[in-house]
């Protein structure tokens, strides 16, 4: 057949297209975010032409997708309402199309040997961020985007690949539970690996000084330990504690932010931020004001007092309930509810360890992120979307694969 490529049929390369777009992913995401939204482009491309040209269109319904659909529908109807419906419009698309990523993994990858080397690609570069972030905190030289680095009395802020602070924490944080959960699954060079990154990883999320991701890493880390046993769980709580008690002494700087935590003088913003969010809610609760509109209602609905920034409510429930009104909020819990029960089940019941590691990493980087979404707008955030939605992807793809009998 003229224009066959041989020993390869049509469905053939376009899967491979997907699985490539999938890699890609995977392997850049740590590093730089536009060669990641490459290979979103390319796995849809390579699943859609798929199904059109070869009439195979790969698809797995889960239950998961009714709340997903409404949240998407109801986020649409309210931007189209909202005082400036073009922009909202093309602000949900921009952030939420990094969902599509999670739907390609979940239809396209289809054996558990894909599935850990997209892992591992991920880990790979993984490695070279918390290494370079660590090197970061130590010399205060940042060559990949050439900017100065804050300096707080003892270290330099760590901010990775990603150039914010809080944006890498997210990535180390999702570096720390992964790579975790495989170090007790794996055995050999790879375990030794996953030790490694596990270490390296935790000390950047120290030095990143992202008070939100230490609160995370408050529930986290005690729920990854006790979800292998109860003792486990202690050793791995009393470790955390003599941790925590050895930084606040030697720290100055590390005790001056955890104590900030407490301070409501010093979390003035985030606080008035709360408080306006509240009064745009209360008269818009049903469809809110649309995607990314916060802004554009501020004066009107804002609080008296201090303000450092005012672009979003620093908390992503709140950014939701003020974007989508309650039904919104609703179904954007209702998603992540769905999430940690099936990450959950398939760390408990899946077949293979390394199945049920990836699950429990995965399940626990969005525990973390909907901790700290308690204090900042990581959901709302295109970078940190990406991963949230890579993470979703390994959690549903694991449990998948995990009901197939290991080989």
């Amino acid at each position: 057949m003229a224009g066959r490529l041989p020993g390869m049929n049509k469905s053939a390369v376009f899967q491979k297209t997907s699985l490539f777009g999938i890699f890609l992913f995977a392997v850049s995401l740590p590093i730089s975010f536009v060669p990641a939204e490459f290979g979103i482009a390319l796995a849809v491309s390579g699943w859609l032409c798929d199904g059109i040209f070869s009439r195979r269109w790969q698809f797995k319904w889960h239950p998961f997708f009714i709340p997903l659909l409404f949240y998407i529908g109801w986020n649409i109807i309210s931007s189209t309402f909202s005082p400036r419906p073009l922009h909202s419009l093309w602000a949900l698309a921009d952030n939420e199309w990094a969902l599509c990523m999670m739907l390609m993994m979940y239809w396209v990858i289809n054996d558990k040997e894909t599935l850990m080397k997209v892992a591992y690609a991920f880990l790979m570069t993984s490695s070279l961020n918390m290494a370079y972030a660590l090197l970061q905190t130590v010399t205060g030289v940042e060559f990949y985007r050439d900017m100065k680095l804050d300096w707080l009395n003892g270290a330099y802020r760590a901010v990775g690949f990603q150039g914010f602070y809080l944006t890498f924490a997210a990535f180390a944080m999702a570096s720390f539970f992964l790579s975790s959960g495989l170090w007790l699954a794996l055995k050999g060079r790879k375990r030794l690996w996953m030790a490694g990154l596990s270490v390296a990883s935790f000390f950047a999320v120290i030095v990143t000084f992202a008070r939100s991701i230490w609160l995370s890493f408050l529930i986290a880390l005690p729920a990854f330990g006790f979800h292998k046993s109860k003792r486990f769980g202690l050793t791995v709580t009393g470790g955390f504690a003599g941790i925590i008690a050895l930084a606040l002494t030697l720290s100055p700087m590390i005790r001056h932010r955890a104590a900030s935590i407490f301070d409501l003088q010093q979390n003035e913003t985030r606080l008035n931020l709360w408080k306006t969010s509240v009064n745009i809610f209360k008269e818009y609760p049903l469809t809110g004001v649309g995607e990314d509109n916060f802004d554009y209602y501020f004066e009107r609905y804002k609080v008296e007092g201090f303000y450092d920034t005012t672009v979003h409510p620093h908390n992503d429930y709140l950014n939701v309930l003020v974007s989508s009104g309650f039904p919104g909020l609703i179904a954007f819990l209702s998603l992540w509810v769905l999430t940690i029960k099936e990450g959950f089940r398939a760390s408990k019941q899946a077949s293979g360890d390394r199945i049920r590691a990836l699950a429990l990493g995965s399940m626990l980087t969005i525990l973390g992120f909907l901790i700290g979404g308690f204090f900042q707008n990581y959901y709302g955030t295109f970078a940190n979307c990406l991963e949230w939605w890579f993470m979703t992807g390994l959690v549903f793809t694991s449990a998948k694969l995990g009901e197939q009998k290991s080989s």
